[in-house]
């Protein structure tokens, strides 16, 4: 999800800084390597994608171990955006990308 703002983050991917480090997070408890391991920014496939998609990989590495995640504690740190507002949003949007094997939608 985007928060509205002037300024933005700039990365290989979209970005995305705290679901890069919730994907890193899950990895790193399976004790895999990093995210830059599975989506090396030297290969354009992933300029410009979706941090999304990295997190479902993260999910399917925990799915093939017959795991299951249950939770997530990430904390950001920002003077601006103000988070505050988006935090339930962003909840709901990293939970369904980091259930595995996806859900169907209705």
């Amino acid at each position: 999800m985007e928060i509205p703002h002037s300024k933005g983050l700039d990365g290989h991917s979209d970005a995305d800084a705290l679901m890069h480090a919730i994907c890193d997070a899950i990895l790193g408890a399976l004790g895999e390597a990093d995210i830059g391991h599975f989506f090396p920014n030297t290969d354009p496939r992933w300029k410009g994608v979706p941090s999304s998609i990295f997190l479902e990989e993260a999910a399917r590495q925990v799915a093939r171990r017959s795991g299951r995640i249950v939770n997530v504690d990430a904390t950001v740190i920002a003077q601006a955006p103000k988070i505050y507002p988006h935090i339930a949003e962003m909840k709901k949007h990293i939970a369904a990308r980091s259930a595995w094997p996806r859900k169907k939608s209705a």
